[in-house]
């Protein structure tokens, strides 16, 4: 009782302070209050249903894996867990931002800047794969050193320039519409990509301070943007973005797609084509030929036998007479026999 009026003072001065006078007059007497309606999720287009529905984890983590896991003493859930705590120790630091597909027009291309600015923003890109060979380790530790420079004092700041790595593994439509096949490759790119430059580990001293010092003075400058069919502004850039669209979109769906289904696919793909090639060929199931048909052959094989042993007979017979022909004695000889034997007489 005495709690409850100890606290009497305190409800009436939290009702006051949120009471309105002019609440009654703002509010109809029958006025009806609704509970606002949450939004509707977005639909999800075919695509990610289904790279959402093989996706590994989703299926690894799903109540019938996971029991059955656990009747063999397995904790599915922690596995999972570990492995992508491992995957995402093995990436790149994300103090650096990562530039991928979907969000390269929101970060680049459809940044907010006006037009002062968007003429002074360079965005310095290293494009390479993490944790990968030496030469992209090397690279990569240089490249983080030079942006390291510009974080320790203002004086160092260059607000004009902003750092991004592009990982080469992860990333299709860029790479493909920017004609990027070697890594690691540093991209100097300006405008909201419509003019870039590109300089491999060979072109640039890799030093952090000349880096900085680099961007520092815009000595990309001395190096000309990319010009050509192909490049931004060029007459086959349209085809150039369609095909890196669908790249990407290929690329997706082939890493969602479970590796034995692809082979399944693709070998039933292969016996289908083997069989279409060769269907000009002989018919598979040939027509049985009927005992009448077989006699016939069997006939006429055996007078082919028949005529052909009587010709092999006559050229035999040819061959002994030639041969005995040629045994016969010459003349000269059969005369010298004579003579001998009248000799022989007279004497």
């Amino acid at each position: 009782m005495k709690l409850s009026l100890a606290l009497l003072p305190l409800v009436a001065t939290c009702a006051w302070a949120g009471y309105n006078p002019h609440q009654a007059d703002l509010e109809p007497e029958n006025a009806v209050y609704t509970q606002p309606q949450p939004e509707e999720p977005k639909a999800q287009s075919f695509l990610e249903r289904l790279q959402h529905a093989f996706d590994l984890e989703t299926i690894l983590t799903s109540d019938p894996v996971v029991s059955l896991a656990a009747k063999v003493g397995i904790n599915i859930t922690e596995k999972v867990q570990a492995a992508k705590a491992e995957a995402e120790a093995t990436g790149w630091d994300r103090h650096i931002p990562l530039i991928t597909d979907e969000n390269y027009r929101e970060m680049i291309v459809e940044e907010p800047l006006s037009l002062d600015e968007l003429d002074k923003r360079v965005w310095f890109l290293l494009i390479g794969i993490p944790n990968g060979d030496p030469v992209n380790k090397l690279v990569d530790e240089r490249f983080e050193a030079a942006y390291n420079l510009t974080q320790e004092s203002p004086e160092n700041a260059l607000p004009h320039v902003r750092w991004g790595r592009i990982n080469y593994l992860d990333v299709t439509a860029i790479t493909t519409r920017w004609w990027v096949w070697k890594v690691p490759m540093l991209v100097v790119l300006r405008k909201g990509g419509q003019e870039l430059r590109f300089f491999s580990p060979r072109q640039l001293r890799l030093q952090p301070e000349v880096m900085h010092k680099f961007l520092e003075v815009d000595g990309w400058k001395e190096t000309p943007a990319w010009t050509g069919i192909f490049a931004p502004g060029g007459a086959l850039e349209p085809a150039m973005e369609l095909i890196s669209v669908w790249t990407m979109k290929s690329y997706v769906f082939i890493t969602t797609v479970p590796r034995w289904i692809m082979l399944l696919a693709t070998g039933a793909l292969g016996s289908l084509l083997i069989n279409v090639m060769h269907a000009g060929g002989k018919s598979a199931n040939p027509r049985r030929p009927t005992p009448e048909v077989k006699h016939a052959r069997i006939a006429e094989d055996a007078k082919e036998h028949d005529g052909g042993s009587a010709v092999r007979h006559s050229r035999a017979d040819a061959i002994k007479a030639s041969t005995k022909k040629d045994r016969s004695p010459s003349p000269s000889t059969r005369h010298s026999a004579r003579i001998q034997a009248q000799t022989k007489k007279s004497s």
